[in-house]
């Protein structure tokens, strides 16, 4: 049975649709699939900072060198964002093409892809997307996050936020959250979602899990 978490930081935003969110290490990127937008907030102010356009916005954001991914288009392409410019730099295919791709991340490990139909997590090099890992989890995958050790992807439907041991290669608990999950980013401490219900970025602490 999921054990239930409360947040510990509730940030309402002006949004009508919220899909992605990623960490940079000092703010939080979130994007939005009515205004076609991604933007900066600062996590203590609340405030947006910055907003980039983005055509056909589709569910989870990350990002890798420097540069945001989006997943975008009816293809869920990979969509490469300068930060500076706004302009996209390239865009990735879908690596399962055809496949609903809702969760993204980028870390160390390589570039993790969650399939909401598939109920997969992919490893995938982030140059050619050659596949280096592949799990099976429980739920439709809705957003990716990763930890050191863990790898958290959210439940939309369920309500939940579930982790998978990286040692063991399995789901080891299922936390419930308020609202409905979809994209999650972890700061190092928290983990953080959009709640798609009340169109607030949350944040959650969940004892046991170091940073990365």
């Amino acid at each position: 049975m999921p054990f239930a978490a409360g947040s510990v930081r509730d940030i309402p935003v002006r949004a009508l649709k919220l899909c992605g969110l990623t960490w940079t290490g000092q703010c939080l990127w979130f994007s939005e699939a009515v205004s076609n937008q991604i933007m900066e907030l600062d996590p203590a102010t609340g405030e947006v900072a910055r907003r980039i356009p983005c055509p056909e916005v589709r569910t989870d954001l990350t990002t890798l060198d420097g540069d945001l991914v989006q997943v975008a288009g009816e293809r869920r392409a990979l969509r490469v964002i300068d930060t500076e410019s706004g302009g996209t730099v390239e865009e990735k295919p879908n690596p399962r093409p055809g496949n609903v791709l809702c969760g993204m991340e980028a870390t160390r490990h390589g570039l993790w892809l969650g399939y909401e139909d598939l109920r997969v997590i992919d490893l995938r090099d982030p140059d050619d997307l050659r596949l280096i890992g592949h799990y099976p989890v429980r739920h439709a995958v809705a957003g990716v996050t990763v930890s050191d050790g863990f790898v958290a992807y959210s439940d939309y439907k369920g309500g939940t936020i579930n982790l998978i041991d990286l040692e063991r290669g399995t789901e080891v608990a299922s936390i419930s959250v308020a609202g409905n999950p979809t994209g999650i980013a972890w700061d190092g401490t928290r983990i953080w979602y959009c709640d798609y219900t009340t169109l607030q970025l949350r944040a959650i602490e969940i004892p046991g899990i170091a940073g990365d």
